[in-house]
């Protein structure tokens, strides 16, 4: 990997360009140039004659004015140093990212936080039309004890998802009996774990012998499928399962009573989690289960930013122009490389979690530098 400078990560987290810190300097009086500012950045490299320490003052000023935060401007002059990878956070975890500041609330009298998803009810969810045939799709398929995966990017809404598929069915189908093991840590799930919460939900006897415990379940799941009961075993961040788990799931999803299949299987991952079950290795499975992915916000991304605030009683319109939305939605929008001889991909990113942290970007800078009202222009400078 090569070695970066803390200035150069910065600048790219922040989307900072050099022409605009060279500008502000300017502005204070001081010379640098963009070449200059270009060694600093690229090869920490000082110009031998310049007012050093005022620079370096002027920059951490420019950048905190433009959100950076106390981690971002420690050892800002000198070589980035990354931090060692930690286990993957939950879906729930990523969300912490899009924070808003204490003085940011404050500033424009936001009292509660509109990116906390601790629905109170199903009002508090943003549905779209897609969302609506997803959790239908995930309803009929729970009816007819299939076995389905629900994939998406970190991000991209399935946590919402799963919690009103999940309520639905308990709430309509009692029928359904709802298994899912332990949620924390996914690494750690076995197939003998699987079956003992198979064996918790259904009151089974904890056996200690595998082959025994599966036998149970097997005739256990037999005779309630037959007194008319259904069941569905869900596992969220299933992209984090082994292979050998997930062909083992594909076992207990074959348990038949004559042709009725007597359990369905429902598995939440990333993508990670199509890459997985597509290898050759794995056909079995893939050629079984029907994936279902869920779409970017498109533009409804424009109705879901004003649906955050209004739930929280804040009227977006006081804060952004209806032109500011669309232009954080633009933020959500990139240009993916596939290759020499194909021409860039335009990838539609706009999922949730992305559109939260541009919006908490936004909110954050429009605080610290005493803007109220938030407009295109604004948005293009963040």
């Amino acid at each position: 990997m090569t070695k970066q400078t803390k200035l150069s990560v910065v600048f790219d987290v922040l989307s900072i360009k050099q022409a605009q810190v060279v500008r502000a300097l300017a502005a204070k009086g001081i010379k640098f140039s963009t070449t200059s500012l270009s060694r600093l950045k690229t090869q920490n490299e000082w110009p031998k004659q310049c007012k050093r320490a005022d620079i370096e003052q002027h920059i951490i000023d420019y950048l905190r004015a433009h959100g950076a935060t106390d981690d971002h401007l420690m050892g800002l002059f000198g070589w980035n140093e990354p931090k060692p990878k930690h286990a993957q956070n939950s879906e729930e975890d990523e969300m912490l990212k899009a924070q808003l500041k204490p003085d940011t609330k404050k500033f424009f009298k936001i009292r509660r936080d509109p990116f906390n998803d601790e629905f109170e009810c199903e009002g508090d969810f943003f549905l779209v039309d897609s969302h609506l045939q997803i959790i239908e799709e995930l309803i009929a398929a729970a009816r007819a004890n299939s076995m389905v995966t629900l994939t998406g990017e970190c991000g991209s809404g399935k946590s919402m998802i799963r919690r009103l598929f999940e309520h639905k069915v308990k709430e309509e189908f009692t029928e359904i009996t709802v298994i899912s093991p332990a949620r924390i840590n996914r690494k750690k799930i076995t197939a003998d774990g699987v079956s003992r919460a198979i064996c918790r939900e259904l009151g089974i006897k904890n056996l200690n012998n595998g082959e025994d415990r599966d036998e149970e379940i097997s005739r256990t799941l037999i005779e309630r499928s037959r007194s008319g009961h259904k069941h569905l075993l869900i596992v969220d961040q299933a992209q984090d399962l082994t292979p050998d788990l997930i062909r083992e799931l594909k076992c207990v999803w074959e348990t038949m009573d004559g042709f009725k299949r007597v359990i369905g299987i429902v598995l939440f991952g990333q993508p990670e989690l199509r890459t997985k079950i597509q290898a050759h290795s794995m056909r079995e499975f893939n050629m079984r289960v029907h994936d279902i992915r869920m779409p970017p916000l498109g533009l409804n991304a424009i109705d879901y930013m004003k649906h955050k605030f209004t739930r929280i009683g804040v009227d977006p319109a006081k804060i952004f122009t209806d032109d500011a939305l669309s232009a954080i939605r633009g933020k959500c929008y990139g240009k993916v490389g596939k290759g020499i001889g194909f021409d860039d991909e335009n990838q539609d990113q706009t999922y949730p979690l992305a559109i939260n942290v541009w919006l908490a970007h936004t909110l954050n800078i429009a605080a610290t530098i005493g803007v109220k009202h938030i407009d295109e222009k604004f948005v293009h400078k963040v």
